[in-house]
């Protein structure tokens, strides 16, 4: 009795685990970048990393005939592609796409490979949300020339003015917007210890207008 409890302990973790690394099936699309745009049975995670395969099942459909009689057949094939030539899935009217995300300083705080959502920006600028594993909701941003990954709004080097140094000079192209950012203009700029998060999106979503607008 003891070794079958201890077998039966041993395959839930399994389970567990191999729930856990694969994440759940989605009916959606993913998005491939300079090719196709593929439908079917996703499996993701949506609230953690994605350190493997991404997997979509898709459904084609044929019909023939056959001594006058009309016959439909349908194949199913299951398929991997890495996050890196993903450009987005659409899950329920909502778009992720797949970013690393930096936290602080620390490298072991970082996470790879996970489906944020955007809600306001484009490819170049943006800000994303995520909810991890405990129902919990950040969120980051990415910048031009710096858009494989994502930091959080409330990364620590925001800290003591670090906000207007750091984005000041990432978005000295737009002049106008730099210069705002410099000089603390009302709505431009956060004090990240004392800021709420309302404010800080709200600084966040100015920036991406202007900096939009420049160009």
């Amino acid at each position: 009795m003891l070794i079958f409890k201890n077998t039966l302990l041993s395959t839930l973790i399994l389970f567990f685990a191999i729930q856990t690394n694969y994440g759940q099936s989605y009916n959606g699309k993913i998005v491939i970048f300079f090719t196709d745009t593929l439908e079917g049975k996703i499996t993701v995670n949506l609230t953690g990393e994605n350190k493997g395969l991404v997997y979509i099942e898709t459904t084609t459909t044929s019909k023939s005939k056959k001594k006058g009689e009309k016959i439909t057949a349908s194949t199913t094939e299951k398929n991997g592609y890495n996050p890196a030539i993903i450009n987005a899935i659409l899950i329920g009217g909502k778009t992720y796409k797949f970013k690393d995300l930096r936290n602080d300083y620390e490298d072991k705080n970082s996470l790879e490979n996970c489906c944020v959502e955007s809600i306001a920006g484009n490819d170049s600028i943006a800000i994303y949300q995520w909810t991890n594993n405990d129902g919990r909701l950040s969120y980051y941003t990415t910048t031009p020339r710096f858009t494989e990954y994502a930091e959080n709004i409330e990364h620590p080097k925001y800290d003591d003015g670090g906000f207007k140094t750091f984005m000041a000079i990432k978005l000295s192209r737009c002049k106008s917007l730099g210069d705002k950012i410099y000089e603390m203009a009302d709505g431009y700029f956060y004090e990240n210890k004392t800021a709420s998060l309302e404010e800080k999106l709200q600084v966040w979503k100015n920036i991406i207008r202007d900096y939009i607008a420049c160009w």
